[in-house]
């Protein structure tokens, strides 16, 4: 019988492994060595995938549903996010093609079901430990010292044209809602400190050094074993997303760190069942860090607000408690957004943000030659001369479009917004295939961890964009330690591309998300609610191909590596899985 068994993994792991082979690259120019490599790889996760089977046959029937939905639906998103365009593939049968597919499926399947064993195997105390609130200075060091070290390397920061506009609005005052108030506020205030971008860095070196603090505590509580916070962290910190993000003066930095803190909150919450909420100290964190969270970034507000009625759902006991802080904290947001921007005379923004699906659906439609009446095809060309969009339509970017100033007349749209929404419902009814495409194209970088050939990702800048009208420049302060610095940045591009891809660390967290799910209960889907909402936010809206945009999803992905191997503790009301 174990001969028969035996038999089948290695005959699964030659399938698999080949499999995974030919969706990358022709099998028939790859060494035997490497395809032998493959396969014993593919075998060996088989064979832990296989051990699984006694522990999901011990969980509820909930989670067992939950696996062959898990197990059916996460493998087909990896191989449709990491395939190419493939022509040494497509050119075969379709009997192969489907053989490749399902072997790629399955090897995925494989993979993962040995990585939630392996996490499973893992048995931690339930019980919490005190530690130290001074632990959290300790734990941030790594984050802080990495950081401090690419400041110097490429002082006093790194800014782009986005950069700059702000930067003159938190020099003029003259506020407008393109940038969140609050933020370009907190900048006006720094400035006033020290008027260089090096103190902006600082801040956010410094928030997001607290916020791995307080992450490398929460775990050490959860008694997670020490060298494996500080791995994590110091991984953490050395990587090069975190390392260049953290002096580039974006305002998507400090609202990524906001959000990873909030999320660790959620964590400390759905671990103690709750019991955290009843302290006055991490209600004052968690109204700290949701202030920042709402307003950093404007699709901040609504995270904030569903995530806090979540937890005033599942933690019922701890109402009293949290209510009246979320109740002030919204009162505090109406305040600030109505009358104080009201006193401040802050312009409103563009309403053209919130288009940029619509208007790309609409110009692959135009560019494609999709079915389009007469007067449809009148009323685009009132918004932008149909030459035009031929012209200026890139599948990634609405950009070269929207800021066509000349040509785009976006108050076509402004003055019959009725108009416009019938004509872009019917010219995606009319041409549902190319209406799809745009939309996949244009969200690509939400859910693809393959960058498309024909695609970019905006990545990261090392410098303050030149001949600003600021004045503004990158004094050498140590040559070798710039080039040393950018030299890291350049060889990770090039050798692991894929940390650039935001849905490469997407994928990770929900996969450490379903592991604390399946140790724990169906409350653990809350660690992952704050980065889910901010996520499908940049989905319906986002307008080019900017890594920043989703930047906490690479901040929470490690943390939440440890976190799927901790057991929550029980909350004192029955707790129905």
């Amino acid at each position: 019988m174990k001969i028969v068994r035996w038999a089948v993994i290695v005959l699964l792991g030659l399938y698999l492994g080949g499999s995974m082979i030919f969706f990358f690259t022709p099998i028939r120019n790859t060494p035997v060595w490497a395809i032998l490599l493959v396969s014993a790889a593919m075998a060996v996760f088989v064979w832990l995938a296989l051990r699984f089977w006694p522990m999901l046959r011990a969980m509820t029937r909930a989670k067992r549903i939950s696996y062959i939905l898990f197990g059916i639906l996460f493998p087909l998103y990896i191989a449709a996010s990491i395939r190419g365009e493939q022509p040494f593939l497509t050119d075969n049968h379709i009997v192969v093609i489907l053989a490749v597919w399902l072997g790629v499926t399955l090897g995925v399947l494989a993979i993962v079901t040995a990585i939630i064993y392996g996490a499973l195997s893992v048995r931690l105390q339930p019980k919490g430990q005190r530690v130290s609130v001074w632990k959290v200075l300790l734990y941030a060091l790594p984050t802080l010292l990495v950081s401090a070290y690419f400041l110097a390397a490429f002082y006093p920061g790194a800014m782009t044209p986005d950069s700059l506009a702000q930067w003159d609005q938190a020099l003029t005052h003259k506020y407008t809602d393109w940038h969140p108030v609050v933020h370009t506020m907190l900048l006006s205030v720094l400035l006033s400190i020290w008027k260089s971008p090096a103190i902006v860095a600082i801040f956010q070196i410094l928030l997001i050094s607290a916020a791995a603090g307080v992450t490398g505590r929460a775990l050490e509580e959860a008694r997670v074993p020490k060298w494996a916070i500080w791995l994590v962290l110091i991984v953490f910190a050395i990587s090069p997303v975190h390392a260049i993000s953290s002096i580039t003066l974006w305002k998507d930095v400090a609202y990524s760190a906001a959000l990873f803190l909030f999320s660790i909150l959620m964590f400390k919450i759905v671990r103690t069942g709750g019991r955290v909420l009843a302290g006055w100290p991490f209600l004052a964190l968690y109204a700290l860090t949701g202030f920042m969270v709402m307003f950093f970034r404007h699709n901040g507000f609504p995270v904030f607000l569903i995530v806090t009625a979540f937890i005033l759902i599942m933690y019922r006991p701890y109402w009293l408690k949290l209510f009246p802080v979320a109740a002030v904290m919204v009162l505090i947001y109406q305040i600030v957004v109505h009358p104080v921007y009201t006193k401040l005379e802050v312009h409103p923004s563009d309403p053209q943000e919130m288009l940029s699906i619509p208007t790309q659906q609409i110009a692959a439609i135009v560019t494609e030659g999709g079915d389009i009446t007469d007067k449809q095809r009148d009323y685009v060309n009132r918004i932008f001369p149909i030459d035009k969009w031929h012209e200026k339509y890139n599948p990634y970017s609405v950009d070269s479009i929207k800021f066509s100033w000349g040509d785009y007349n976006r108050f076509t749209i402004y003055d019959d917004w009725g108009r416009y929404g019938r004509t872009y419902l019917q010219l995606v009814k009319q041409n549902p295939e190319i209406a799809a495409g745009a939309l996949f194209r244009q969200t690509s970088l939400v859910w693809q961890i393959n960058q498309p050939e024909d695609g970019y990702t905006s990545k990261y800048v090392t410098h303050i964009y030149r001949n600003n009208e600021y004045g503004l420049v990158n004094p050498v302060l140590n040559e070798e330690r710039r080039l040393h610095a950018y030299n890291y940045l350049k060889d990770a591009d090039e050798s692991i591309p894929f940390l650039w891809r935001p849905a490469f660390y997407t994928a990770l967290a929900l996969l450490f998300t379903y592991i604390a799910y399946l140790r724990n209960n169906w409350r653990a889907w809350l660690l992952l609610l704050p980065v889910a909402l901010n996520t499908g936010a940049v989905f319906v809206g986002i307008p080019a191909q900017d890594f920043r945009y989703l930047l906490a999803n690479s901040m929470i992905m490690l943390p939440f590596l440890l976190i799927s191997l901790v057991p929550f503790e029980p909350m004192e009301v029955t707790d129905d899985d």
